[in-house]
């Protein structure tokens, strides 16, 4: 079978630190001599013509300047003015830190929506503080990893474009269903903190007078706005996503010119990075539209669906294998590729079962998030270490706790699916 060679190649020379694109590639070249499309020069023409169909789409003109105003959002300097706001709203309840820990990834994933970029842009700042506070590093670092979950699941992120883009979905939808998961992240992992945290010996700080939170507000209350514009253009009509992607890049530029902390250098810095990892999105998203075109001509997407049709008609056992997969999917390849690849073999069986693919779609971006803060191999947990200046180890055990509230979650938004669906279907109509 065809998708044994691919996904079997791909594995092996993924495990082996192969970079994703060119072991997805390898797998896929197989893939074209197993069917026969690799005789009488055919494939020096299939498969590139393959890769340049999958990413001429003008949809994914939209993914560069999202990705460029997360960038920009990190290279004005916001991290100090998100911790003092957060430390403002919610520094004074219970395990006051450990919940400005979370406020500060609801607001900085707000604008910069990626976890990565969460992790590494507020974690030192967040970690030092709450170590000077009386509370282990070890369990500051894992609380950083978890919480920056928030905003990738969230706000207007590239994981959600991407789905929507691949599965041919409302990009304003996808953008609206991610606020009650994230909301609702939000809330379990405060409540969770609560009696996690409640074991150590930290003070409460007094609750800031009106003025102060005001005064705050208006100091960092501009970038807050940030993901608000990107909803609200989208969602409203006045802007395109692509134009909405413009419109974030030129207000961050704005913001960084009245805050008076753009530098060339950090401008050339986020452009660069941006240039980096859209190219990558693209060739990954190239070679799997050409590892599709190969699945598809030998009948392997039906073949998957007619086997997990055949296994169980369950919808809900279908959903608790899928959670089980992504869970295990996540801990070895990052989200995106991961997406960009499932996607395709997805469909079938999720429009089979009659799932709405916005609310699958909550699923996949969330449970693959779940990987890169789950050890041994998850991408925040080693960033963490640098940031934070600890021992990979330590953070691994502290952060295992962490997955019991992240994974419940995954169960309330795959059964829940009124969590998901509830604010596009009453904004946008069913």
């Amino acid at each position: 079978m065809v998708a044994l060679t691919i996904f079997g190649i791909f594995m092996v020379l993924l495990f082996l630190g192969v970079p994703v694109v060119v072991a997805l590639a390898a797998g896929t070249l197989a893939g074209f001599w197993q069917i026969g499309l690799a005789d009488n020069l055919r494939l020096l023409y299939t498969f590139p013509l393959n890769i340049l169909e999958g990413i001429n789409a003008p949809a994914l003109m939209a993914v560069p300047f999202f990705i460029l105003a997360g960038h920009l959002m990190t290279a004005i300097g916001l991290t100090d003015r998100i911790f003092v706001l957060a430390n403002a709203l919610v520094g004074h309840f219970r395990a006051g830190l450990a919940q400005v820990n979370v406020m500060c990834s609801l607001l900085f994933g707000g604008v910069t929506g990626s976890a990565i970029a969460d992790v590494a842009g507020i974690g030192n700042l967040v970690i030092k503080q709450m170590e000077k506070h009386g509370y282990p590093k070890a369990f500051s670092a894992a609380l950083t990893c978890a919480s920056s979950v928030i905003g990738p699941t969230m706000w207007p992120s590239v994981p959600l474009l991407i789905y929507a883009f691949g599965a041919q979905v409302s990009v304003e939808r996808m953008f609206l269903a991610g606020i009650g998961p994230g909301l609702v992240l939000v809330a379990v992992l405060m409540l969770y903190n609560r009696f996690a945290a409640g074991r150590f010996d930290v003070q409460v700080t007094p609750m800031p007078s009106a003025r102060n939170i005001l005064r705050e507000t208006s100091r960092s209350g501009w970038a807050i706005l940030a993901p608000f514009i990107i909803i609200g253009s989208v969602t409203t009509g006045i802007a395109t996503p692509v134009e909405a992607g413009v419109i974030a890049c030129a207000y961050t530029l704005i913001l960084g010119i009245a805050y008076r902390s753009l530098a060339f250098s950090r401008l050339r810095t986020a452009l660069g990075e941006t240039i980096i990892l859209f190219g990558s999105i693209l060739m990954i998203i190239g070679v799997s539209h050409a590892m599709g075109f190969v699945l598809t001509y030998d009948r392997v997407p039906q073949t998957i669906a007619e086997a997990v049709v055949g296994f169980t008609e369950n919808r809900y056992l279908f959903l608790l294998l899928v959670i089980i997969f992504f869970l295990a999917l996540g801990t070895i390849l990052e989200n995106i590729p991961a997406m960009i690849i499932l996607i395709p073999i997805m469909m079938p069986i999720v429009d089979h079962f009659g799932i709405d693919r916005v609310h699958f779609g909550l699923i996949m971006v969330y449970g693959l998030l779940i990987g890169i803060v789950t050890p041994p191999v998850g991408v925040a947990l080693f960033i963490v270490t640098r940031v934070g200046a600890i021992s990979f180890e330590s953070v691994c055990r502290a952060s295992l706790p962490f997955l019991v509230p992240l994974i419940a979650v995954l169960f309330i938004i795959t059964y829940a699916p009124g969590v998901v669906l509830f604010l596009p279907d009453l904004l946008l109509g069913n």
